[in-house]
């Protein structure tokens, strides 16, 4: 019976015994060779004076450069590097390796040259490749070139073959541009990079925003994307605020299910290649497919680069009573109106 008992517990820490060398060995690889995805996105990490592992493993995990903190810890403690991390920039990216990182920031591999392009909600292709042009015109002339999906005729490139890397283009309508899926961010523009790899960078950012969820409940509302981007461009252009945009896209989307004209401001600013305070009525009468005054329903694309807030408004939008709504040219503030009566009586008062 003793004997029994011993073989028993004998049997039991054994397993926990190799239960726990699988465990260490399991832990030991994603520590070498964990990464939180597949994206190149280059991150500025700046470590300072003072700043130990653990703080750093922190703000590591924090910025979504590494998977657990506790990685990078054992990496650290176990080759004795405590000491040898050095103070500086860093090019970082969600696609490194525990052992990539830390490589770099005991070896001192701070930040190459690079010139930063910040690119604001709202702007359209056609001003990122006009700021771009201050950093490097003839990379804003290429790059203008693939966003807009004309090249010259012995050119390798194809925007077809932009458009077949990422799954999300698939919803693009042909002979539409790149316009909206450029999404809005801070960019490190290299001496190396060329045209191709910086429109991918947009791209890939724009990839890693756009969640499952996102893309189910577009589904569900048997939606594209290229809808939803679209909508989400007049947004951004129409007003400010979060609670606003969702507003605005419901009224929107119960405009197109109403067959009732968008009449946006946003779309004649697009094809006027200018933002005025009010447009004429001879601008709103302008030929052009782009129109909201004179065509129904979506344009055939967006007229602006969304940021995250409005495509999620685009998604998610606010359902309410209101068909009408304007800006006050004083505050900015948004007056909405459920009837026509009520939005003449509200332009008479704002003076529009």
């Amino acid at each position: 019976m003793k004997k029994s008992l011993l073989t028993k517990v004998f049997i039991v820490l054994v397993v926990i015994f190799i239960f726990l060398i699988v465990v260490f060995f399991v832990f030991k690889s994603k520590v070498h060779n964990s990464r939180v995805s597949d994206s190149n996105i280059i991150q500025i990490f700046e470590i300072e004076k003072n700043q130990g592992a653990k703080t750093i493993g922190s703000k590591l995990e924090e910025e979504k450069l590494i998977k657990n903190k506790y990685y990078f810890y054992y990496q650290i403690k176990k080759k004795d590097l405590d000491n040898k991390i050095q103070v500086g920039k860093y090019e970082l990216s969600p696609n490194m390796t525990i052992s990539e990182i830390v490589k770099k920031i005991v070896g001192g591999e701070v930040g190459e040259i690079y010139k930063k392009l910040i690119v604001p909600e709202g702007f359209t292709n056609a001003k990122i490749a006009e700021r771009l042009k201050g950093i490097n015109p003839e990379l804003a002339e290429e790059f203008n070139e693939i966003v807009s999906c004309q090249y010259p005729e012995n050119s390798e490139l194809a925007c077809s073959k932009i458009i077949e890397q990422y799954a999300f283009l698939k919803s693009l309508p042909q002979g539409v541009d790149l316009e909206g899926y450029l999404f809005p961010d801070t960019y490190f523009v290299y001496p190396e990079d060329d045209a191709l790899r910086l429109v991918n960078k947009f791209l890939e950012n724009f990839q890693s925003k756009v969640t499952k969820e996102m893309s189910n409940e577009i589904e569900n509302q048997n939606k594209d994307l290229h809808q939803i981007l679209t909508l989400a461009s007049i947004v951004e252009k129409e007003v400010r605020s979060e609670e606003d945009m969702k507003k605005v896209a419901g009224l929107f989307w119960k405009r197109i299910e109403d067959k009732y004209l968008l009449q946006s401001c946003a779309t004649l600013a697009y094809i006027l290649g200018e933002d005025k305070k009010q447009y004429s009525y001879e601008d709103t009468q302008i030929d052009s497919i782009y129109n909201t005054y004179v065509n129904p329903g979506l344009p055939p694309g967006p007229v602006s680069n969304p940021g995250l807030k409005s495509i999620e408004a685009s998604i998610f939008p606010e359902k309410n009573d209101y068909y009408f709504f304007l800006s006050d040219p004083k505050t900015r503030e948004t007056v909405f109106s459920k009837t026509l009566d009520e939005h003449n009586f509200n332009k008479s008062k704002y003076g529009l």
